[in-house]
């Protein structure tokens, strides 16, 4: 029986669930792969620190170089977070031929591609299936799953927190600012909850998803994204009379040679699979050429269910190690080129007491609008006049429909 010794870096709520995982099911890995995996070292930044597990049975160190001057480490698990730091670790491994596992979505939306050049020219595998959807196994899908599919075009909501606040605002009508202080208190949002209410977590891993999907690298100033701070409960109003909902997506489409990634607020037709997905939850709808339409839905987030896609990886590794296969290309996708087509948009309009609603809708294609509550809405597929909505010194509000 061979033996695979770990370095864990990070025992935060993510690094507990992985201890718990391989801690319960430590004998049927055992029997089923006819390997005893231990976690040797686990980094952390406060030895004394209480900590919710048992850490009697582990070396615990804030100290990386007893991690590193340690050869019998086979695999390091990253799941401690940070960027620059983070990623000159991980790279010190591969180039010492350690198998690497992290959860890092934002190390790797601004390193991917020499994270993943370095795990080639190594012969060791590099694996992130808890970096964009938690325990949703998106990555395994689309490198095996999907592999046989031209990729045109994906789409989600790859952000629990604000789809909580906007799924909050939708069905029990209360304002943002309530909706994020729920969030807060029940720990679906951080104390500083920008990252996911601006739209910078999701963008970062749409970027992730770009390579996965298009063989592409891109990074995150490369993804146009914008938030929810200035969704409003009357514009979730306007847009289910219109027979749609809001919510923040992250989309991928294939344009030629290029790519245009996009997190934004979007009307997601009711109908659609999208639009139900509530609360914490997480989707990403994948178009596969051969396949057609999937979605892959689940907890984004959590102790237990990111542990769960860690410790897949561990394991999908170990079943690889003594093979030369960490060296093949993860991504077979045929490319389908898939142009963007015209966007449908809902224009919200503040109206002032003396607005010309007329003179508004001659300037403005409609295909549908309503009047209310102050406020002019107009379903359009043609190029909005901005410059007249500017020049009229009107405030508005423009949502892309998606879906459709």
């Amino acid at each position: 029986m061979k033996q695979i010794n770990i370095a864990l870096l990070g025992l935060g709520t993510v690094g507990t669930g992985v201890v718990q995982i391989l801690k319960e099911n430590h004998e049927q890995i055992k029997e089923k792969l006819n390997t005893d995996i231990r976690i040797t070292w686990i980094l952390v930044s406060d030895v004394t620190k209480p900590r919710s597990i048992e850490t009697a049975h582990y070396q615990l160190t804030d100290n990386i170089e007893d991690i590193k001057n340690d050869d019998t480490i086979d695999m390091y698990v990253e799941v401690m977070g940070g960027i620059e730091n983070t990623k000159e670790i991980l790279l010190y491994a591969l180039n010492q031929k350690k198998h690497v596992i992290t959860a890092n979505k934002d190390l790797l939306a601004e390193h991917l591609e020499e994270m993943e050049q370095a795990a080639h020219n190594n012969g060791v595998s590099l694996k992130y299936e808890a970096s964009i959807a938690g325990g949703i196994p998106v990555v395994n899908a689309l490198n095996y799953g999907l592999n046989a599919n031209g990729i045109g075009k994906f789409m989600g909501i790859f952000n629990g927190t604000s789809n909580f606040i906007l799924s909050k605002m939708t069905h029990e009508r209360q304002s943002y600012e309530e909706a994020l202080r729920i969030a807060t208190e029940l720990g679906f949002a951080e104390a500083d909850p920008t990252a996911d209410v601006d739209g910078i977590d999701a963008a970062r891993k749409v970027t992730i998803m770009s390579y996965l999907a298009f063989n592409q690298f891109r990074k995150l100033e490369d993804c146009r994204y914008t938030g929810i701070r200035e969704v409003k409960l009357s514009h979730i109003d306007i847009a289910k009379a219109f027979g749609y909902r809001i919510k923040l997506i992250g989309s991928g489409v294939m344009n030629g040679d290029d790519v245009s990634l996009y997190v934004e607020p979007m009307c997601i037709p009711s109908d659609h699979q999208l639009s139900h997905v509530e609360y914490e939850y997480n989707a990403i709808y994948i178009d596969g050429n051969a396949v057609g339409d999937t979605m892959y839905y689940g907890k984004g987030a959590g102790s237990l269910a990111t542990g769960s896609a860690v410790v897949s990886d561990i394991l999908n590794v170990i079943e690889l190690i003594g093979t030369d296969l960490h060296n093949l290309p993860l991504h077979l996708e045929i490319k389908q080129e898939t142009r963007e087509q015209p966007s449908c948009l809902l224009l919200i309009i503040d109206l002032y007491a003396d607005s010309n609603i007329e003179a508004i809708l001659n300037e403005i294609s409609v295909e549908r609008h309503i009047v209310r509550d102050g406020m002019l809405a107009i379903e359009t597929d043609r190029e909005v006049n901005y410059e007249y909505l500017e020049d009229q010194q009107l405030n508005y509000k423009t949502y892309r429909i998606e879906g459709v």
